[in-house]
């Protein structure tokens, strides 16, 4: 195997031939990318925080001239990992779309992971190193490397090992990382031997060889915990058995690798620091942006802050800060997102080629405006949950939300505001944007208010303007802050409508029909709402009974209060009946099709290729017939 930049190699092989070494042969170079990837970005969470240095390994990484065509160095680069993730998906299926969503889903995970460094329980440290270690992509990348694919049921089954796994793992790399982690300043060591010195007094010697029993305790529970799968469970199919043993070879590979190789020797500290400077980390900050969008703005500490006196007669100088505010919108942030909406203003940005800071403010525009959305919208719709979680107005209730929705619209205008002199006429197309969104918002409400059933032209003109108003303000944004270039507009226009409407149709036909969004959201989660999806408006308007039942049923339900399963099912049989879910997946096909053509055209029109808008695409294509 060619020399690695992650330094994965040791002396007995390469990290992935040991810790894969049942690896589908043609799957290698792809195991290997993502493993080495995951390493340097392991790199940049812990090390240098150069920049210059990250974009240096960024080149290494990729092996490309990101210099080619004037094309800035971050867009180089994800348009590089977007054609490589778009033939992953093509060469794969649906076996490469759940690696990319998994890796990226746990990438995200780990950079918005807080880490306390100074864990007072080794527990507690545990906790946090679980959350940040990447664990699900090394997991989803160990199924993909022999061609398995697990269902919810198999994973839950088998997750009380994985579980262990994981804990080994991460146990024996602190064990072996300790000699070149300890030579980092204190308060950046993020170590279980250092916590447990902490937390038991304990030597550094000591805490090492406790940390070493804590691993063999581990590993004894883990053999126990296999041959108790393997005894209650004697039919187990062939392909959980093959991911079992798939799973011990990592945890093995791991060890063996770990106690030999030069990533983990105190003395090649010198080099590593050298190859960093002469290669190179891709760039933390514009990484961290693409993985997991761009945050909220001015984050501030909770509580009271106050001057320097604690007198009475200085009260009225306390401060307060801003965390109540940002609360709930923090909260909505925190919850599972694909960042659909980022992602398309980065591969937009392929064609409109804007700098990294109108990059972020475009992003921070949308990110402001959705939330709020998001927080209104259940407010408005009575809904108890979002995204399987509780809603943020059953949490911080809705008087504190509607003022914190208010003030991200307030905080988007501000964004924009910033570029008013170089770029005028944005405020306008904001303000545009805003009332198109609040119109279509008025006719979904009234709708459901008075328990009116739209027609088809009717709904997808509501839909035009709420997710299409969305996306086509991202794109109008996007080029008014390019405004010495000519755009096709009308092209523009086109895709961002054909977008808003397949992937709102593709929402309404998943939340009734795919078992992934039952397991994230619960079942036919839009019938809880009264929702007027797609498939209720096409059955209320080709069958009069039906629409006369399930209006009746919408009008009745007790607000705030989730429908019987028995209800659901009485629906859904409707909308069965009616061939509504079969028209709407056809619409969902047609709309896919539609969007790739247009999407041909505009590539013809501006003489450049877009492969992540076609990976964004070709994710969102993939959802079982009826």
């Amino acid at each position: 195997m060619e020399s690695s930049i992650a330094k994965l190699n040791s002396p007995i092989g390469h990290f992935v031939t040991l810790a894969f070494p049942e690896c589908i042969p043609t799957r290698l170079e792809i195991v290997t990318l993502i493993v080495e990837t995951g390493a340097l970005l392991d790199d940049i969470i812990e090390d240098d925080p150069n920049p210059t240095a990250k974009e240096d390994l960024g080149n290494a990484i990729i092996r490309v001239n990101l210099a080619a065509r004037g094309s800035p160095r971050k867009a180089a680069i994800q348009k590089w990992m977007a054609k490589t993730s778009l033939e992953v998906v093509s060469l794969y299926g649906k076996e490469g779309r759940i690696l990319l969503e998994r890796c990226q889903s746990s990438l995200r995970d780990t950079w918005a992971t807080e880490v306390e460094i100074k864990a007072t329980k080794f527990e507690d440290y545990m906790s946090q190193r679980i959350r940040n270690f990447s664990m699900p992509a090394l997991w989803a990348t160990t199924a993909f490397s022999i061609g398995v694919l697990l269902s919810p049921g198999e994973f839950r089954l088998i997750q009380p090992a994985t579980d262990i796994a994981t804990r080994i793992i991460i146990q024996t790399n602190d064990y072996f990382s300790w000699d070149v982690e300890r030579s980092r300043e204190e308060d950046r060591t993020f170590n279980g031997i250092s916590c447990l010195m902490r937390e038991h007094h304990l030597t550094e010697e000591h805490a090492k060889a406790r940390l070493k029993s804590y691993i063999m305790q581990d590993e004894q529970v883990y053999v126990s915990m296999l041959e108790s799968i393997y005894k209650t469970h004697p039919d187990l199919p062939i392909h959980v058995r093959k991911y079992i043993s798939a799973c011990a070879f990592v945890v093995s590979g791991n060890h063996h690798w770990s106690s030999v190789c030069p990533r983990y020797n105190a003395l090649q500290t010198v080099e590593k620091e050298e190859l960093r400077g002469q290669n190179a980390e891709i760039g933390a900050k514009s990484m961290k942006l693409e993985l997991e969008g761009v945050g909220i703005d001015n984050p501030s500490t909770a509580g009271l802050a106050s001057n320097k006196s604690d007198s009475l007669t200085e009260v009225d100088e306390a401060i307060l800060d801003s965390s109540a505010l940002l609360a709930p919108p923090r909260y909505i942030q925190s919850l599972r997102s694909k960042n659909i909406r980022s992602k398309l203003v980065d591969a937009f940005n392929i064609w409109f080629q804007l700098p990294e800071d109108r990059v972020d403010t475009i992003k921070g525009i949308i990110n402001d405006l959705h939330n709020a959305t998001l927080i209104l919208d259940d407010i408005q719709d009575e809904s108890i949950l979002r995204r399987g979680s509780s809603a943020a107005h059953c949490i911080f209730g809705p008087a504190q939300c509607i003022n914190s929705a208010t003030y991200m619209v307030v905080q988007a205008s501000a964004r924009i505001h910033e570029h008013y002199t170089e770029s005028p006429q944005s405020m306008g197309i904001f303000l545009e944007g805003l009332r198109n969104l609040s119109v279509g918002q008025s006719w979904d409400l009234n709708w459901k208010f008075n328990s009116y059933c739209p027609s088809i032209d009717e709904y997808m003109a509501m839909i035009d303007g709420k997710t299409g108003a969305m996306f086509k303000l991202l794109v109008n944004l996007m080029k008014s802050l390019v405004p010495s270039q000519i755009w096709p507009v009308s092209d523009f226009d086109k895709l961002t409508q054909l977008l808003g409407r397949w992937y709102q149709v593709r929402d309404d036909y998943q939340n009734l029909k795919d078992p992934e969004y039952t397991e994230q959201k619960g079942f036919c989660e839009d019938l809880d709402e009264g929702k007027l999806s797609y498939p209720v408006v096409l059955t209320c308007n080709s069958d009069p009974t039906a629409r006369t039942i399930i209006l009746g049923i919408f009008r009745r339900k007790d607000t705030g209060t989730p429908l019987p399963r028995s209800v659901k099912m009485q629906i859904l049989g409707l909308i069965q009946k009616a061939g509504a879910l079969a028209k709407t997946w056809q619409l969902v096909q047609q709309l896919a099709k539609e969007v790739e053509d247009t999407l041909s055209a505009l590539e013809t029109t501006l003489g450049e290729q877009n492969p992540s808008l076609r990976l964004i695409a070709k994710l969102l294509s993939d959802i079982p017939p009826p």
